[in-house]
């Protein structure tokens, strides 16, 4: 497109019957191109970033939610003990979390075959925070829970979980730029299309076939 409108730039008598087609009309729509790929790029890069940190933040790290349950229940197996109620309801409750397996986000989610993957990730997540919460919800209820390592007291555990809350509303934020960028993309580049077809006919006429602006 840029050859083109350098080319349409150096012809004699260029004037299309619509604005559209103009060298000035082309040179703004081009302008914007660039700039809706640039921030395709920008927002595919934001979205890869926001979903690995929320991968990090639920599993694999030390500090990740997946990280902090066998702690947990051995802090409760400590101070109640191993056949206590507290430690049987926290145990039930691991294994629930346990049982909801992350679906790991897709790496387009703008692709039409990603749409159920992206729908299966947000519940799965989603379904995580809301058992680690409950498990927070009971250790609360339990009278002296307080061990004397800091990351599972309950404000370090409510702090977690507000963490990866917020990273779950970013990766949401991000999947939503990354898509609505590219739409606006593809309408950039569907009226390019239509301007170059026209461009084309134009010159057709307006030259001739066998001249050397058609050719």
């Amino acid at each position: 497109a840029q050859d083109l409108l350098n080319y349409i730039q150096g012809f004699i008598g260029y004037a299309p019957p619509r604005t559209q087609e103009s060298v000035a009309s082309m040179t703004t729509l081009i302008t914007s191109i660039v700039t809706a790929n640039t921030t395709t790029a920008n927002n595919q890069q934001q979205y890869k970033a926001a979903t690995a940190a929320r991968q990090a933040a639920y599993k694999g790290t030390n500090g990740s939610i997946e990280k902090l349950l066998p702690s947990i229940k051995g802090a409760v197996e400590a101070q109640f003990g191993k056949k206590a109620t507290e430690t049987a309801s926290i145990g039930a409750q691991i294994k629930t979390m346990r049982s909801n397996k992350l679906v790991k986000s897709p790496t387009d989610p703008t692709k039409l075959t990603q749409e159920k993957t992206v729908s299966q990730s947000e519940r799965s997540y989603g379904s995580m925070v809301q058992s680690f919460n409950n498990i927070i919800a009971s250790l609360q209820q339990f009278s002296g829970y307080n061990p004397s390592n800091t990351t599972l007291r309950i404000t370090a555990l409510q702090a977690a979980t507000a963490q990866v809350t917020t990273l779950n509303n970013n990766v949401a934020q991000r999947t939503l730029a990354l898509k609505t960028s590219k739409v606006n993309r593809d309408t950039l580049y569907t009226d390019l299309k239509d301007r170059v077809q026209r461009i084309k006919s134009y010159v057709k006429a307006q030259y001739g076939v066998s001249s050397n602006e058609y050719k």
